[in-house]
């Protein structure tokens, strides 16, 4: 009997010591990952329940929703860590800045935490408290599983937003190589949320795997999965991919200059002052000169075109016509149904002059200029657009009965104004 209760009590600290140095691998990377970044593509989809399903609430569970897809599209995005807090900007941009994840993305799910949030309150913090699970086996690897949870007390996971915001208890598990204590998938489960948020709860797996930067190598994410499951029936689900990973020095700014090889890097600006000032007010036209490719595109791409009539003040010519201007995708989204519907919405920033890139800013140009009606006449009606694309200041375009993948062709021309820096 003795013997047995010895070899019980050892085997009762192997998972203990396996999670300490599972704990202190992670510690590792959290430590030094301020110093690097990576492009995060994230795939959407958002599907509505189909007519024949009756189910309702969110007692049932996941199996008894049949839906069908409704909308899709892809974002890309630069993320990093500075502080306690992810950091992100559209894919290329020249600086993070201090942007909330839904201030740069409007609409649609998203999510933040899979860069390294979630790591470092569940291994950094005591917030969390841990079961033993067993083993399981994996391509050819044993695999030790853990059980985590974090109640509502001590949680900072926030789902929604604006007045549906509300904060939740999350449990769930991760997987851990048994061999050498390394992460190798989380998955995180919110309570179920409180009916405000319009949704019954969330789950995010993330697979774990060590990226090789200068010599050294470091625990990130490779693939993220978001699913929300809502009270209508309808679900979100969120593919997300990490690349390009590359360090950066950091400063107080939090800027960094791209690096000339990454995919989207911003045009460099001239270091001295601008020689061309541009008054509001000014129609131009723009066309691209670059395809867009709808099975590889995403939302905050960058996008080339050139002036095909030139920026006048005037008789004085500020820009010439074919001067390079530089653009971004703010939206490009997939409507499915009987219809397919392609959505696609782009936004001026940069415009060439004299081999130096300057900062353009522009709206839609939606027609010419009010005129001063007469007595009791009515102005003629002008085409404004809708809130959010006055917000981004983007030119929409929809191209209906088109199918994935489709190819928008160089030559897409647009009308626009300058407008005054926002």
């Amino acid at each position: 009997m003795a013997f047995s209760i010895a070899a019980g009590a050892l085997a009762q600290q192997e998972p203990t010591g396996l999670l300490r140095q599972a704990q202190a691998r992670v510690w590792d990377s959290l430590d030094r990952l301020p110093r690097y970044m990576c492009t995060q593509t994230i795939d959407r989809a958002f599907y509505e329940r189909d007519v024949r399903d009756r189910g309702t609430g969110c007692d049932e569970g996941p199996a008894r929703r049949s839906a069908h897809l409704t909308t899709s599209d892809r974002l890309r995005l630069d993320v990093g860590m500075a502080a306690n807090s992810e950091i992100y900007a559209w894919v290329g941009e020249s600086r993070f800045d201090e942007r909330d994840l839904l201030d740069i993305v409007h609409e649609g799910a998203i999510s933040s935490g899979s860069f390294a949030a979630f790591l470092k309150t569940i291994f950094r913090t005591d917030d969390a408290s841990f079961s033993y699970n067993g083993e399981t086996t994996q391509d050819g690897r044993t695999l030790s599983e853990f059980g985590f949870r974090v109640p509502y007390e001590k949680s900072h996971y926030r789902f929604g937003q604006g007045r549906q915001r509300a904060t939740t208890g999350y449990d769930g598990t991760f997987l851990v190589d048994a061999a050498n204590a390394e992460l190798v998938r989380l998955v995180v489960r919110t309570n179920q949320l409180p009916a405000e948020t319009g949704a019954c709860y969330a789950s995010s797996t993330l697979d774990y795997a060590r990226v090789r930067l200068r010599g050294a190598d470091f625990l990130l994410p490779t693939v993220s999965i978001l699913r929300i499951f809502h009270t209508d029936g309808s679900e979100a689900e969120n593919h997300t991919v990490f690349s390009n990973c590359h360090e950066f020095l950091g400063e107080s700014t939090i800027k960094f200059d791209a690096p000339p090889d990454a995919p989207g890097a911003e045009p460099r600006h001239g270091a001295g002052p601008q020689a061309v000032s541009i008054p509001p007010g000014i129609p131009f036209r723009v066309a691209l000169t670059q395809a867009i490719d709808t099975a590889t595109a995403a939302s905050g791409d960058p996008l080339k075109a050139k002036l095909i009539a030139p920026i006048r003040d005037g008789s004085k010519v500020l820009v010439p016509t074919g001067a390079a201007v530089g653009g971004r995708i703010v939206r490009l989204r997939q409507f499915h149904g009987k219809e397919s519907v392609l959505s696609l919405d782009v936004r001026l920033e940069t415009v060439e002059v004299g081999g130096v890139s300057i900062r353009l800013t522009a709206m839609p140009d939606s027609g010419h200029s009010f005129q001063k009606p007469g007595s009791g006449a009515l102005q003629r009606r002008v085409e404004l657009g809708t809130l959010r694309g006055l917000e981004d200041r983007s030119a929409a375009f929809v191209f209906r009965n088109v199918h994935q993948p489709h190819i928008i062709g160089s030559g897409l021309e647009s009308k626009w104004v300058t407008a005054a820096p926002e």
